[in-house]
């Protein structure tokens, strides 16, 4: 363990993610030991803390397809009637198991989440792991035509921030866990086979600056 470096390790699908991160500070240290300095407009950087690279690391992405996270009683082409019309997704957990923060020098981090509802339905999730919770509220569903039929799939992305004390605890928190809501549209129908062949994407990322002058 070298002092004062950042280590994410992750599981067997994110070594890229891991190399990337290792290649980044390395390069970054190299170039510092090699350039001559008085080549960079030094007299720009009033402070220190203007050193602070940010990084970025892929959590997960999911496609969720409604019929094999909902039970949904009607068929084919019947209406979706309440109360029916809204109910919640099977809750979805990630496993952190393998991802190990140490966060000497990263003080904020942004959770990044981009949706894509393909559902006829308004969408709500939350993601959470030990001590927070991040919202998304009401969103938006699908573009619908009068035959209940998705013409135009709706796209989001929101963007929860973390602090220092937070960082902490998603570093030993098992799981990060989402759970979404589906709700009733403000017009049109829901049609039973349309929502049963409709799905969520979620794309989940960390984002987050890295303080140089922490790193010795």
């Amino acid at each position: 363990m070298y002092p004062g470096w950042i280590f994410i390790e992750l599981s067997n699908d994110h070594k890229m993610s891991k190399f990337i991160l290792f290649w980044f500070f390395g390069a970054l240290l190299f170039s510092l030991n090699s350039c001559n300095l008085s080549d960079f407009e030094t007299s720009r950087l009033t402070e220190p803390t203007d050193l602070k690279p940010v990084v970025y690391l892929p959590v997960a992405y999911g496609t969720y397809p409604v019929k094999d996270f909902a039970t949904i009683p009607q068929t084919g082409n019947a209406v979706v009637l309440q109360p029916q019309i809204n109910f919640d997704l099977f809750p979805i957990p990630y496993d952190l198991k393998g991802m190990n923060f140490s966060t000497l020098a990263i003080d904020t981090m942004v959770v990044i989440v981009k949706t894509v509802n393909e559902t006829p339905m308004k969408l709500q999730y939350k993601l959470s792991f030990t001590g927070t919770m991040m919202d998304s509220g009401t969103l938006k569903g699908a573009k619908l035509n009068s035959n209940g039929d998705v013409l135009e799939a709706a796209r989001d992305s929101l963007e929860f921030g973390l602090n220092a004390a937070e960082i902490k605890m998603l570093g030993t928190a098992p799981i990060l866990g989402l759970s979404i809501s589906l709700f009733q549209p403000d017009t049109g129908s829901v049609i039973a086979n349309v929502l049963k062949s409709s799905q969520v994407i979620f794309k989940i990322g960390f984002r987050a600056p890295v303080n140089l002058v922490k790193i010795k």
